[in-house]
């Protein structure tokens, strides 16, 4: 899956999460280089109203940006919460790293969906508590080509919109 793709279908409370997981200075940054910054006004004086529209704001330039780190940036903050997975994958798949950070994503293309599928499945018994949407969002940030034939990306995006949750 291509981060653009992610970043159309992504509903804006999963991507507002998204967003506030990033630490501070490096939201400020990433909301700031892409326009997308809010400022205290009347009808934003609670921070969670500023960050959703900045959310929306920075979504909203990052579709329009061919600038990949910009888009990944915006991911990093969840995914660092979850470095478990992030380092179950990349032990399943072999793939050098220093504690799940890797030098460079030339080995994404060479991974088949049958050795991504293994993982998937070593990864949830490692980490019974992981999010089921936890593998999309590092696969959209590695821009893996065979997220769709190992996930069911349309449940996924179901479970994450508030019609899913209240029904």
């Amino acid at each position: 899956m291509k981060m653009d793709t992610f970043l159309e279908r992504v509903p804006e409370a999963f991507a507002t999460e998204i967003l506030a997981a990033l630490p501070g200075p490096d939201r400020k940054d990433l909301v700031r280089r892409h326009g997308a910054r809010v400022k205290i006004g009347a009808g934003t004086l609670k921070r969670a109203q500023r960050l959703a529209k900045e959310c929306r704001l920075l979504l909203s330039a990052l579709r329009k940006s061919d600038d990949v780190d910009a888009k990944r940036s915006f991911l990093q903050g969840w995914l660092a919460r979850r470095a478990q997975m992030i380092v179950a994958f990349l032990d399943a798949w072999e793939v050098e790293h220093q504690g799940g950070i890797v030098e460079d994503f030339s080995w994404v293309e060479s991974l088949d969906a049958e050795k991504v599928k293994r993982s998937l499945e070593t990864v949830r018994e490692q980490l019974p508590d992981l999010e089921p949407v936890a593998p999309l969002v590092y696969f959209a940030y590695l821009e893996l080509p065979v997220t769709e034939e190992v996930l069911d990306v349309e449940a996924l995006w179901r479970s994450l919109t508030p019609a899913a949750a209240e029904g």
